[in-house]
C-alpha cells in the first residue's frame, strides 16, 4: 500500500492560494489530506518572516506541530454533494468574471500599468526571478508574485477578491440560504470566506484611487474601468456580509488586522502618497537622462517605499 502524502502550499498572500494562519489553514483542511503528515513549502520572504530568528522559527514549528497533531482528534465534515455542486457555481461564475476583466476588457491592461508601480518591479531586481517569464510578453507572461505584488502596494489587493463577489451573489434565495449554511457548517468554506474577509478589510478606496488620480491617463474608458473595480469591490463587500449573516467584517483573521492597522495605517498611508508622486515623477522623466543623479535619488526612494509598504501590510505577493 501506498500512502500519499499532500503537498500544501501555504505561504504568501490569499491571492495566490496561502493562509497566513497557519494553525487555523492545518484545521480546516478537508478530511483525509494531513493524517499525520503534512508537507509545506515557504517562498522567500516568509523564509525570513517565519524562521529568520531561533525563537520565531520554534514558535513556527510549534504552530505546526500542534496544529498537526489535533487535526488527527477532531471531527471532519465530509462536505455534502449539495455544498460540492454549490461549490462548483462560484467557482465558474467567479472564474468568468475575473477572466471577462483580465482578458476581455481592452483597457485593463492600460490601466493596471498605469495605476500599480507593476512596470517598475521588473526594474528594481525585487525578488529572486524575473517579474515576467517572457520579457516581452503581455499581462499573461507575469508571474504570480508581481500580479500580487503590484495591486497590495496600492491597497486595492484587486487579484485577491476579483470574481468572488459575482460568486458569492446567486440569484435565487435557495442558493443564498445555502452559502450561509456552508460558511456555519463547513470549517473549510468558512476559513476561505474570512480570509476574503480580512484581504477586504485591508482594501482602501481613497488610497487606490488617489493612485489613479495620479497616474492613470485621464481617458473614459480607463476612468470607467477604474469605476467598475470599485463598484466590484463594494459589490464584493456586500456579498460576503450576506453570507456571514453580518452587518460588519467579523472573524479572527479581520480582529487580528484591525487592532495592527490602528498601529500600522498612521505609517503606511503617507509612504502610499509619497509612492504614487515618486512614479508620476519618475515617469515624466526624460528616457535619455537614465543615470542622472536625479533619477537615481527617486529610483532608491520608490525601492524604500516599495519595501516600506510590503513590511506594513505584511503582505508582499
Amino acid at each position: 500500500n501506498v500512502e500519499i502524502a499532500f503537498f500544501h502550499g501555504k505561504g504568501g498572500t490569499v491571492g495566490r492560494g496561502g493562509n497566513p494562519a497557519l494553525y487555523r489553514a492545518v484545521l480546516s483542511h478537508p478530511p483525509n489530506t494531513i493524517n499525520g503528515r503534512f508537507r509545506v513549502t515557504e517562498q522567500g520572504e516568509m523564509i525570513t518572516q517565519n524562521f529568520g530568528d531561533i525563537q520565531i522559527a520554534e514558535r513556527t514549528l510549534d504552530i505546526y506541530t500542534s496544529a498537526v497533531l489535533r487535526e488527527s482528534f477532531i471531527h471532519h465534515i465530509e462536505p455534502a454533494k449539495e455544498w460540492r455542486s454549490q461549490m462548483q457555481r462560484v467557482s465558474d461564475v467567479s472564474c468568468a468574471d475575473y477572466r471577462h476583466i483580465i482578458r476581455d476588457e481592452p483597457s485593463f491592461v492600460p490601466y493596471f500599468r498605469q495605476a500599480t508601480p507593476e512596470l517598475e518591479l521588473g526594474s528594481l531586481n525585487i525578488g529572486s526571478r524575473p517579474a515576467k517569464r517572457n520579457p516581452k510578453g503581455g499581462i499573461e507572461s507575469l508571474r504570480a508574485i508581481p500580479w500580487t505584488f503590484a495591486w497590495t502596494q496600492t491597497r486595492l489587493h484587486l487579484s485577491a477578491w476579483l470574481g468572488v463577489g459575482e460568486g458569492l451573489s446567486p440569484k435565487n434565495d435557495a442558493d443564498r440560504k445555502m452559502l450561509a449554511e456552508m460558511y456555519n457548517q463547513w470549517p473549510w468554506f468558512r476559513e476561505t470566506v474570512d480570509l476574503i474577509t480580512m484581504i477586504l478589510s485591508k482594501t482602501d478606496f481613497s488610497i487606490s484611487k488617489n493612485y489613479e488620480d495620479q497616474l492613470v491617463e485621464r481617458r473614459d474608458d480607463l476612468i470607467n474601468l477604474g469605476i467598475n473595480v470599485r463598484r466590484k469591490l463594494e459589490e464584493t463587500r456586500r456579498a460576503v456580509l450576506s453570507v456571514q449573516r453580518s452587518k460588519s467584517f467579523t472573524g479572527p483573521h479581520v480582529q487580528i488586522v484591525r487592532a495592527s492597522s490602528t498601529i500600522r495605517a498612521p505609517y503606511i498611508d503617507p509612504i502610499n502618497i509619497v509612492q504614487a508622486e515618486l512614479l508620476k515623477r519618475l515617469r515624466t522623466m526624460d528616457d535619455s537622462i537614465e543615470k542622472s543623479e536625479e533619477k537615481i535619488l527617486l529610483s532608491n526612494a520608490l525601492l524604500v517605499s516599495i519595501n516600506g509598504i510590503a513590511q506594513g501590510l505584511r503582505n508582499s505577493g
